[in-house]
């Protein structure tokens, strides 16, 4: 934790190597990310979730702002 990557399950779910799973340009214009944010837009779709999440979002994850917000700026 905190500087500490990890590469075992669950901190690190996918196995990355050095537990990388992103990365922002020098001048933090750009981010790339592997986690596939997708795949857990539901609360139920996560592997983990703390239970007061659960218990207030059952539906839609934090995740699924992403894509609410990327629908609006579409139109």
């Amino acid at each position: 934790q905190y500087g500490k990557p990890s590469e075992v399950y669950p901190k690190n779910p996918n196995g990355s190597p050095d537990g990388v799973t992103g990365f922002t340009t020098a001048d933090g214009r750009f981010t790339i990310m592997m986690p596939h944010p997708e795949r857990t837009a539901r609360t139920l779709q996560m592997s983990w979730a703390p239970q007061w999440l659960v218990d207030q979002s059952p539906d839609a994850s934090p995740w699924l702002r992403m894509f609410r917000n990327a629908r609006v700026w579409l139109g």
